[in-house]
C-alpha cells in the first residue's frame, strides 16, 4: 500500500531511479535566474522596487543551486568529470575578469 501523503518519487525527483534530482535543479536554477533578473531590471540595486533585499535572495539561490547541482552529480555519478569542467571553466572566468 502507497502512503498518499508521500508517493514513490517520479522521474527526475529526489528518491527516484531516473536521473534523481533533475526536477529539484531545474526548480532551483529558475529561481536564481529570477532573483539575476530583478538585479538586472534593478540596474544592480540590491534592493528592489517591492522592497525585497535582492543581495540576500541571491545569496540564498547561489547556495540553493550549488547544493543542487552537488546533489545531482553525485547522485547520477556525474561528480568527477563536471568537477573537472568547473575547474577549466572557473580558470577562464578568472582570467577574463583579470583581464577585465
Amino acid at each position: 500500500m502507497t502512503d498518499r501523503a508521500h508517493p514513490p518519487a517520479g522521474p527526475y525527483e529526489i528518491g527516484s531511479t531516473t536521473w534523481p534530482g533533475l526536477a529539484k535543479l531545474a526548480e532551483e536554477a529558475g529561481e536564481l535566474v529570477q532573483i539575476l533578473a530583478k538585479l538586472v531590471g534593478a540596474s544592480g540595486r540590491e534592493t528592489y522596487y517591492d522592497g525585497t533585499d535582492l543581495r540576500a535572495r541571491l545569496i540564498e539561490e547561489c547556495a540553493d543551486v550549488i547544493a543542487a547541482v552537488t546533489f545531482f552529480t553525485e547522485t547520477n555519478a556525474l561528480g568527477p568529470a563536471v568537477g573537472e569542467r568547473a575547474g577549466e571553466k572557473l580558470a577562464l572566468f578568472r582570467r577574463w575578469h583579470a583581464e577585465g
